[in-house]
């Protein structure tokens, strides 16, 4: 199975950042762009690369700036939506994905979100869309709790300290994760501090912008109503983030009219995606003729 690490430019409003892909996949395979979430990056993906991979696809995974490998902004006021949407635009050029629908999009959370900006404009590059539980809209309340998070400065003497806090907290509402998988995220997720402790990997300073305005101007349900490629809706049921008033709404309009769910029981926010049930159905569905 052929993998590399890329790195690309994205440009912030004070120069130039670096930012980090996982390439998995035959180059001719059906390419896939898979977000992350607020604090993720481009491994949380690694499972279900190696599966779809082998079914023909190939899965770019990318860190947005703040996260995991690629390069911290100098000004946090820029982690914001537009950024973001600009770097992923800068992605798919830079892969020469320039053609409407030609790519398929896995969003996870934040991920996810911008994937319906991306999905709701016109000539959009995305041909599928498969949201991890994410709508147009994020409840309030469930923002001042993200912020109460990541607000939060953390300290690990070691990364085994690091994965079982991790499975402490997101093993409540990830779902099914195996030892082995355990063990790699924590991997991926530790950043070390100068005094040798570790950290996440991401930026602590992505809160910032949550004191002010985390999602910018952008309305995304304008973006939903625009959508016009299949769209396949994944809910963690004990999810905060993804309620049932929201599906409705969404069912109701745009491209929710012919959207396909499926929920995880097991799961809150967010279902892992390396759970063999949840990377079936991904699989399943990214296969399905499109009427």
């Amino acid at each position: 199975m052929s993998f590399s690490e890329k790195q690309y430019f994205g440009l912030n409003s004070e120069g130039f950042h670096r930012i980090i892909y996982n390439d998995w996949g035959d180059k001719d395979g059906i390419p896939v762009i898979c977000v992350h979430g607020l604090t993720g990056n481009g491994h949380d993906f690694d499972f279900l690369a190696k599966d779809l991979c082998n079914k023909g696809y190939r899965l770019i995974a990318v860190d947005l700036p703040g996260r995991g490998r690629s390069d911290f902004l100098p000004n946090p006021l820029d982690y914001t939506y537009a950024q973001y949407t600009q770097d992923l635009t800068a992605l798919l050029a830079h892969l020469g994905f320039n053609e409407p629908a030609s790519v398929d999009w896995i969003g996870v959370s934040l991920g996810g979100l911008l994937g319906i900006y991306l999905a709701g404009m016109k000539n959009s590059p995305i041909g599928r869309l498969i949201l991890n539980d994410v709508g147009p809209v994020v409840p309030k309340a469930a923002l001042e709790f993200i912020y109460t998070i990541i607000s939060q400065t953390y300290h690990f003497d070691t990364i085994n300290d690091l994965e079982k806090w991790m499975r402490k907290t997101r093993g409540l509402t990830w779902g099914h994760v195996t030892n082995e998988q355990w063990k790699h995220m924590a991997e991926h997720n530790a950043r070390a501090l100068d005094d040798s402790s570790i950290t996440y990997s991401y930026d602590p300073k992505i809160a910032i912008v949550f004191e002010n305005n985390p999602t910018g101007e952008f309305d995304l349900w304008e973006k939903w109503d625009n959508i016009t490629c299949p769209v396949h809706l994944i809910q963690g049921k004990k999810s905060l983030i993804l309620t049932k008033d929201i599906i409705k709404q969404m069912q109701n309009r745009g491209a929710g009219l012919n959207m396909d769910v499926t929920v995880f029981k097991d799961c809150g926010h967010v279902p892992s995606l390396m759970a063999p049930k949840q990377i079936k159905v991904i699989e399943k569905w990214l296969t399905k003729p499109l009427t």
